[in-house]
Formats: structure tokens, sequence, C-alpha cells
């Protein structure tokens, strides 16, 4: 009988008789299942911008309405009615 070396398509590894691609496979899937798992977890990068950009575009229109009307008086009339 013939001793397989570790250069054989089909060496396996003595130790739990697995080799290193059966090993690599359930690395990859480990690293993948973590990813989507802090995928789902922690909070968008693009939801902080969102967030971070309305609340820059309330403040300033708060600052907006704050802030005095140039020119004095401002006076509300009601028109005539439209011609049909």
């Amino acid at each position: 009988m013939k001793k397989s070396s570790p250069d054989d398509d089909d060496y396996v590894r003595p130790i739990y008789r697995t080799s290193y691609g059966e090993i690599g496979i359930v690395v990859v899937a480990a690293f993948c299942t973590l990813a989507f798992a802090l995928m789902m977890i922690l909070p968008s990068p693009f939801a902080k911008y969102e967030k971070a950009k309305a609340k820059q575009a309330q403040e300033a229109r708060q600052k907006a309405l704050a802030a005095p009307i140039p020119g004095g008086e401002v006076s509300v009339g009601i028109g005539s009615p439209a011609r049909k």
C-alpha cells in the first residue's frame, strides 16, 4: 500500500480527517456570518449622515426664521379674486 504524500490532491490531514480547503470554507462562512450580523446590529453610516444633514437644515431654518426681516415692516393684504 502506498503512503500518501502532502502533494496528493486527496491528501487529508490526520487530525479530524479534514483538509485545508474544508477548514477554509468554514472560516469564510464564519466571516460572512459575522459581517452580516454586524451590518444588522450597527447603525448605517449613511443614516448618520442623513440625520446630521437634517439637523443642520433644521438649525439653518430656525436661524432664518429668527433673523429680522430686512426693510422694516411687512404688510399683508387680501387681493381681489382672479377673473375667470
